[in-house]
């Protein structure tokens, strides 16, 4: 408002727009339009020429005047206050010419009456105008004398009526806006339309929208200025554009360029940039741009950064390591972002003090690794990518260590014990228990038992069921594990009494007055049992004695729980002696005192014992003397000039006995022992005011016997001293077949003097052990044999001088590889299901036998040269397609990983044979005799014959053996078959039994010239068998041995008859029985055992006697034959066992002697003592 504007009107006779001069003051910038060139023009629809066929009747438009013309759209002049750049118009040229509709030309047919209302001939359109902008709304009309403008009803003020309006109402009849506002007090935007109208009328036009375009600055939601995503994710980009009308167009640039739509990147309709499956080149800066006529706003920059999940460049390894080393574990890991590492520890704490962290955190060092240091250790890598881990298991070879050392053990025999021996180790140790005996396979592995001696499943209890004398001695526990070995001891005395209970501080004589207390003290001290206490009371010595309780009606008396009495408002008449009782299931011991009631009594004082020393330690031992060593008392003064007194024990004795009552050293040799004799010591500590309370009880201490080594003990104890450490670790274990293993180890230090050899132990999975004895310090190899295939072993070496054994070495574990079968698999057996089709089948083979994984079963069916094998994994096979008529044979053997093992004998089968119990009956008679007789197949009608002449055959013979029956004579004198084992010789047997009968020759046989007829004396019975020659190894015989027997007259030595006899049928005729009767035991029965029972000799248990010829096969049989643990014969069996007469010196044996011993023959001359003058020895 306010600015001067030039209008220059071109009063043109067409209709097209109105130049104006414009000022530099209008000047604005304007989008710049390219030139049209010719390859722009396109062909349009041409508008045929109308004729006047064409003609139709339309509104009537009244001839245009110069008075009609009137500017079509006025543009303001432009003052140098308004100059903007504007969008520069370029000249057009022919190339932008393209064609139009043709217009005909109007001729006098088209013309029509002017009179009438006016007619729009140009509609306003919509527009959408920026605020400030100048804008033109077209109405153009015929025959109108006057034009006005509406907008939402009510008509526009113009700058005619109001000069101060912006609106200018142009001749042409539009509506023309100096600036387009939008404000809350004034504002174009709206629904605007023309009105034209004459004398005749009047003609609205179409209704068009002003729309001022606005565009606001800020985003209502935009994306952050960061964002990170991962790899393969899928996210969204926001953008909600500014306010604005109207709607903008929306588009996202990436680094500068225009976002494209893909299969992976899209625009939503709201917007929003959305990238699926992001990669790493999606990383850029994105901006959302929103434009519309009000102009471009953009979003503030986003930085998108893809990332990608950290991996491993380098994982951590899984170590093993011994103890005392330093260890490193090293994690690398890539990613974007770059990721941190960071160490932890699974299943315990991170060794703090001992671990640190190098290389940007990317390795981990322990040093100075233990046992406790084993573990799972992690290795995780993160980012804001994502995370990662890696785990390594760090093992540390630590040798066993004992947690819990196995204790010494007095035992009472017939009682049960337990010894335990705890251990620690990683790996695992392996528990092993050493029994006192001197075979060395004497080893029990957890679970294991030998007799009434058994160890726990986890190896850590020995127990001892019923124990006896013979389990005296010295027990070891061995842990052993690829770390090493530890050992430990524990000594078990077997008794059949144990120390009784001693007293340890007792009642001492009091006077008091009357009216004060009197106390008597009594403690006791019973290590092997339980004791408890009892007070008696005598008034004088030749009345008797009282128990004192509690319960009883004197308030006056009290028993604490630590044994002592206490006697208050003591009287005259409670003068007398009182006794301390201590009872326990090892004996009894009791200790008196007086007490005196005197007015003039004096006020005791309070009693101070000394304390007692330590528990006596064992220094030297020989067959009469032990020396002992203990240590003083630490609250003892160097003033208080005390001395000590020992006291010992044996079995038979009923009480401890003083030893040495004045000792001023810490050490005493106590003599004048018993060889063989186990002795307990204690010791006491003594002075002026006193003895103190026992120390604890030694261990149990036995005396050399006469028949021990010439090892002295300070020999002994140096060698255990010096096998006590490791002296030898086994290096390696190596395969060299599958029942062999060599193994190699290493001494060290120089152990030239401290071993003699080394054991080789091997432990079966079963705990079966083998022992090897490798003499000399310079071996340092050994190939162990007689291994079984396919088992796990666990190996280690164990050192010894003579007969003390040190500490275990390091222990290998592996398992033998497997090997081929050892058997072949038994009963095979062959049925024909059809001709030209058998079943194969046979009995599998054990897995011992198998020694290693059974894979299965190879059968070859041979005919004529050619074989045909097949591979099954179930014991059968059905083979067809076999010619019938046609031999053929069949083998079976196992298979292992290993290969196959040995074939079965072969069995002869013909596939044309229908008869399934003849085939069975050939081959069987092909498995025993080498021969097979085969029948060829038989129509059905043969069989139906044969059955009734079966029949008839089996009535004739019955009828025929009656006949007979009634012809033999009424009686039959009795017949006895007895039998000498010295016929069966050592090693070799023959089976007579089913042949040697009794038996009465009938008629027909008494001509008889068979081997099989019996020569027999009419007037004796035979009682002996001939003496059979049996072959040696060397000889072999192919025809079965003769069945004549030859009976010879009754021998001198069999002074006793039996009972076994054998009776032929009633007609006399000899029956076979061998076809019936199982075969003979391999042992026969002895000769003092009663013959009665054909089927052999029981004892009273029931169970089975097997007894061995010896090697006396001589036909004088003088000899006899010797019988294991039998005391009632009156035989020498030296090959059994042999005793040294020197164990039955005095009349009984001695403690060596019984051990390991349970069931022992002795000598005629050395028999056990009468039980009326048992032997005093506690380990009888």
């Amino acid at each position: 408002v306010g600015d001067v504007i030039h209008l220059q009107v071109a009063y043109l006779y067409t209709d097209k727009l109105i130049s104006t001069s414009v000022t530099r003051h209008h000047l604005v910038p304007s989008e710049v339009t390219p030139p049209v060139t010719r390859h722009h023009l396109v062909p349009t629809e041409v508008t045929p020429p109308v004729t006047r066929h064409h003609l139709v009747p339309t509104e009537v438009t009244p001839p245009v005047t110069r008075h009609h013309l009137v500017p079509a759209e006025v543009t303001p002049p432009v003052t140098r206050h308004h100059l903007v750049p504007t969008e520069v118009t370029p000249p057009v040229t022919r190339h932008h010419l393209v064609p139009t509709e043709v217009t005909p030309p109007v001729t006098r047919d088209h013309l029509v009456p002017t009179e009438g209302p006016p007619v729009i001939k140009e509609h306003p359109s919509n527009m959408v105008a920026r605020r400030n902008d100048p804008a033109t709304l077209n109405c153009a009309a015929s025959g109108a004398a006057r034009v006005r403008w509406f907008r939402d009803g009510q008509e526009v003020v113009t700058s005619t009526q109001d000069p101060r309006s912006h609106r200018v109402l142009l001749p042409s009849g539009s509506l023309f806006f100096l600036r387009v506002t939008s404000s809350r007090r004034d504002s174009d935007t709206g629904t605007y339309w023309c009105v034209a109208s004459n004398s005749y009328g009047a003609t609205r036009s179409n209704n068009a929208t002003l729309t001022v375009a606005t565009l606001a600055y800020d985003f209502q939601s935009q994306a952050e200025s960061t964002m990170r995503a991962r790899v393969g994710d899928s996210l969204t980009l926001p953008c909600r554009p500014p306010k604005a009308t109207p709607a903008p167009e929306l588009s996202w640039l990436r680094d500068g360029r225009q976002v494209t739509n893909s299969s992976r990147v899209s625009v939503t309709e709201e917007g929003d940039l959305v990238i699926s499956q992001a990669v790493q080149e999606d990383s850029a800066t994105y901006v959302c741009r929103a434009r519309n006529a009000a102009g471009t706003r953009e979003s503030q920059p986003t930085q998108l950064t893809v990332m990608t999940p950290p991996w491993f460049e380098e994982r951590p390894t899984n170590v093993t390591a011994p103890s005392g080393v330093v260890v490193e574990l090293t994690c690398r890991a890539r990613g974007s972002p770059t990721p941190t590492v960071t160490w932890r520890r699974l299943d315990g704490k991170m060794p703090l003090g001992r671990a640190r962290i190098e290389d940007q955190q990317q390795r981990l060092v322990l040093e100075q690794v233990t046992a406790a240091d084993s573990g799972l250790y992690v290795c995780e890598v993160e980012s804001e990518a994502g995370m990662a881990v890696a785990r390594a298991t760090l093992t540390i070879i630590d040798a066993p260590q004992l947690t819990q050392r196995p204790q010494h053990l007095q035992v009472m025999a017939g009682k049960g014990a337990q010894v335990s021996c705890r251990m620690e180790g990683k790996p695992e140790p392996l528990v092993l228990w050493r029994l006192p005996t001197l075979d060395r396979t004497a080893l029990l592995a957890p679970g294991k038992s030998s007799g009434h001696i058994s160890v726990s499943d986890n190896g850590n209890t020995l127990r001892l069921e019923e124990a006896t004398t013979e389990d005296s001695g010295t027990y070891y526990c061995w842990g052993v594990s690829s770390g090493g070995g530890v050992s430990g001891k524990a000594e078990v005395a077997v008794m059949s009494a144990l120390p009784p209970p001693v007293v340890g501080i007792g009642p001492q004589d009091l006077m008091v007055a009357p009216g004060s207390v009197a106390s008597f003290p009594c403690e006791v001290v019973s290590e092997a049992a339980e004791a408890t206490i009892s007070w008696w009371y005598r008034p004088a010595v030749h009345l008797p004695a009282r128990q004192v309780s509690q319960h009883s009606t004197d308030s006056r008396i009290s028993l604490p729980d630590n044994g002592a009495l206490i006697l208050k408002d003591v009287r005259l008449d409670d003068a007398g002696i009182y006794t301390c009782q201590a009872t326990a299931d090892t004996g009894t011991v009791e200790q008196a005192a007086v007490l005196r009631v005197d007015h003039n009594a004096e006020v005791l004082e309070p009693l101070l014992l000394p304390a007692p020393p330590t528990k006596p330690r064992l220094l030297a031992v020989n067959q009469t003397a032990v020396q002992l060593s203990w240590l003083p008392n630490s609250q003892v003064s160097e003033e208080s000039g005390q001395w000590y007194t020992v006291e010992y024990w044996r079995q038979g004795w009923d009480e401890w006995r003083v030893a040495d009552a004045a000792i001023r050293k810490e050490s005493s040799v106590v003599s004048h022992l018993t060889p063989g004799h186990t002795y307990t010591f204690l010791v006491r500590a003594v002075t002026n005011r006193g003895a103190s309370f026992p120390s604890p009880w030694s261990d149990p201490i036995t005396t050399r016997s006469p028949r021990d080594p010439s090892l002295t003990v300070n020999q002994v104890r140096q060698a255990r001293r010096r096998l006590s450490r490791p002296l030898v670790t086994l290096t390696d274990a190596a395969i060299t077949a599958p029942d062999s293993v060599l193994l190699t180890w290493d001494f060290l230090a120089s152990t030239d003097e401290a071993v003699e050899g080394v054991l080789v132990y091997s432990v079966g999975e079963d705990g079966a052990v083998q022992v090897t004895t490798v003499l000399g310090a310079s071996s340092s190899s050994h190939l162990l044999h007689d291994l079984r295939p396919n088992t796990p072993y666990t190996f280690f070496i164990v050192p010894f001088w003579h007969s003390v054994e040190g500490t275990p070495s390091n222990s290998y574990s592996l398992t033998t590889p497997e090997d081929v079968p050892a058997a072949a698999p038994g009963d095979v057996r062959v049925t024909v299901r059809e001709e030209g089709s058998v079943l194969i089948r046979w009995s599998s083979v054990s897995p011992e036998e198998a020694r290693g994984e059974l894979l299965g079963y190879q059968v070859t069916i041979s005919h004529n040269g050619s074989h045909t094998t097949e591979t099954v994994v179930s014991p059968w096979l059905e083979a067809r397609g076999l010619l019938p008529s046609r031999l053929y044979t069949v083998r079976v053997a196992a298979l292992t990983g290993a290969g196959p093992g040995p074939f079965s004998d072969p069995v002869l089968l013909d596939a044309g044979l229908s008869d399934v119990n003849s085939l069975q009956e050939a081959n069987a008679a092909g498995n025993g005799g080498g021969s097979v007789l085969y029948a060829p197949p038989q129509p059905a009608w043969l069989v139906y014959l044969l059955i009734p002449l079966v029949l008839l055959v089996f009535l004739a013979t019955v009828l025929y053996v009656r006949r007979l029956r009634h012809k033999a004579p009424p009686s039959n004198p009795p017949h006895s078959l007895y039998q000498d084992p010295s016929i069966y010789p050592d090693h070799n047997s023959i089976n007579m039994y089913s042949e040697q009968k009794l038996w009465r020759p009938s008629e027909s046989d008494k001509e008889s010239s068979l081997s099989s007829t019996r020569l027999l004396r009419p007037d004796q019975l035979a009682n002996e068998y001939a003496e059979p020659r049996v072959p040696r190894p060397s000889e072999t015989s192919t025809e079965p041995y003769a069945t004549t027997a030859l009976l010879s007259p009754p021998s001198p030595r069999l002074n006793h008859s039996a009972h076994w006899q054998h009776h032929s049928d009633d007609s006399g005729v000899q029956v076979n029985w061998a076809a019936f009767l199982p075969p003979p035991p391999a042992c026969p029965p002895p000769l003092d055992l009663d013959l009665g029972d054909p089927t052999g000799s029981s004892d009273p248990h029931g169970a089975r006697r097997a007894y061995v010829s010896s090697q006396y096969d001589n036909m004088g049989g003088s000899e006899q034959y010797k019988r294991p643990c039998d005391a009632d014969s009156d035989h020498t069996y030296d090959v059994y066992t042999q005793v040294t007469p020197a164990d039955c010196r005095d009349g009984f044996l001695t403690f060596n002697t019984l051990q390991g011993r349970s069931c022992r023959k002795v000598h005629a001359d050395c028999h056990p003592p009468p039980p009326t003058d048992p032997p005093r020895s506690n380990t009888h």
